[in-house]
């Protein structure tokens, strides 16, 4: 129910990167550091470079055993999961003898537990907005994630979010979500005013299922006549929405292999009470696969179904419409917005990327932040529909084109994309997140 995302930009660390300055030179390769160790019994464990992180959140995330002979590989595989947990610059692993055994030593370099920073938004529907931001991303020490950010221009926003992904269990998670919006509806034509309360709970099944429940508060007022199902011009819609979903990335910052796949249904209003009476089918599908050194290739598809009557069951601004950065690129929004959309959608992407710098640790000061930038060539394809006789190949549009991702931390990546259609000519599309999160949030 989140009509548009902020495209969360520290622009300073993001020009220290392309510029080349504030890189940290690579540490030797933690599987040539402990090769020669292998097979030898470990005898300790040790952390180092903790400052505001709990032991307990790192040692969770350490498979290694102790006692057992040294595997390289499940080093490497500690490694990886604790850069997943989005707090650290930096994690490595090091080996020296204890006695006939071998004593390890985990070393991590903390990111800012604080972060203040120009939040700067932009959307091809409400062009640019900026404000102050401010993001903990290890609350308490706990990898716990609260941001706040106010931005102005285009459109006025205020959003809050808190963000805890292992409180108990196997990985039982909250994430709670709340805004305002004040901006145009251009594509619909209306001016909205609107606030959203969304917590979400969610556990792991295993090491790749993921199970969540979504409970969603969202109330609109419309300037317009007829653009609500409410004859006051305010909607409140009620959300209950399960999700489960398949996970098995090789890494989480800039993925080279594996499946990324969730099945979301959502009840909105009905016996839930309040306004609007529909279901919404999500089945968002997402691979990686390496295609040589520094190399891959992104698949994605995404289908939103809807039930019920337009106008009647489902508010009109809930529809999709197609073009701009996060649908298909190389067509204008303010163009094909217009002539395609509905209350259904289908969407296709393919993208080979090739890593110009890797992700890596990038020193500013005395911060420390998790960086890299991607090169990329893509295509899509995708086409919305309001009843079955207008699911037809006629009606699908496709563009292509290239760009730059640079991945940053909290955010995910910024996209610079040319994108270029054979109706629409070339387009050039600035957007937050990657594209298969983005159109899932119903960017645009």
């Amino acid at each position: 129910m989140r009509p548009w995302r902020g495209l969360l930009a520290p622009w300073l660390g993001a020009g220290l990167l392309l510029a080349g300055l504030g890189a940290r030179a690579e540490p030797p390769s933690a599987a040539a550091e402990l090769a020669p160790w292998a097979g030898r019994t470990v005898t300790a464990i040790d952390l180092a470079g903790r400052d505001v992180t709990r032991e307990h959140v790192v040692r969770r995330e350490i498979q290694t055993p102790l006692g057992q002979p040294l595997d390289p590989a499940t080093v490497l595989e500690d490694l990886q999961r604790l850069h997943n947990l989005g707090i650290f610059a930096e994690a490595g692993a090091g080996a020296e003898a204890d006695g006939e055994g071998v004593r390890l030593t985990y070393t991590v370099r903390e990111m800012p537990p604080w972060v203040p920073y120009l939040s700067v938004v932009y959307t091809e529907e409400n062009g640019f907005s900026a404000g102050p931001g401010l993001t903990a991303l290890n609350l308490t020490g706990r990898q716990v994630t609260l941001s706040a950010r106010a931005e102005f221009g285009g459109a006025t926003q205020y959003r809050a979010r808190l963000l805890w992904p292992w409180i108990t269990g196997n990985h039982v998670s909250l994430d709670l979500y709340a805004a305002h919006l004040d901006r145009d509806d251009t594509l619909n034509g209306f001016h909205e005013k609107s606030d959203e309360l969304t917590p979400t709970v969610g556990r792991y099944l295993g090491p790749h299922g993921r199970l969540a429940a979504t409970l969603s508060l969202f109330r609109l007022r419309a300037d317009v006549p007829g653009k609500t199902l409410s004859p006051d011009d305010v909607d409140q819609l009620v959300r209950l929405g399960v999700s489960l979903g398949w996970d098995t990335r090789d890494r989480w910052d800039s993925p080279r292999r594996g499946w990324l796949n969730e099945l979301e249904l959502t009840r909105t209003g009905g016996w839930l009470g309040g306004d609007g009476d529909f279901l919404t089918l999500n089945l968002d599908a997402r691979r990686w696969q390496p295609a040589g050194k520094r190399r891959t290739l992104m698949l994605s598809g995404l289908a939103t179904l809807q039930s019920g009557v337009t106008g009647r069951d489902l508010p009109t601004y809930m529809d999709f419409h197609m073009g701009g950065a996060n649908t298909i690129r190389g067509y204008s929004l303010d163009v094909l917005g217009h002539q395609l959309y509905g209350k259904n959608q289908l969407v296709g992407t393919a993208e080979y990327s090739y890593e110009l710098v890797p992700v890596r640790r990038w020193d500013f000061w005395k911060w420390s932040l998790r960086m890299g930038l991607d090169a990329a060539v893509f295509g899509d394809a995708g086409i919305a529909w309001e009843a079955s006789h207008d699911l037809t190949l006629p009606r699908a549009r496709a563009g292509l084109g290239a760009g730059l991702r640079l991945r940053l931390p909290a955010t995910e990546m910024v996209r610079f994309d040319l994108g270029w259609s054979p109706a629409d000519g070339f387009h050039f599309h600035l957007a937050a997140l990657s594209k298969p999160e983005a159109q899932r949030k119903r960017l645009r």
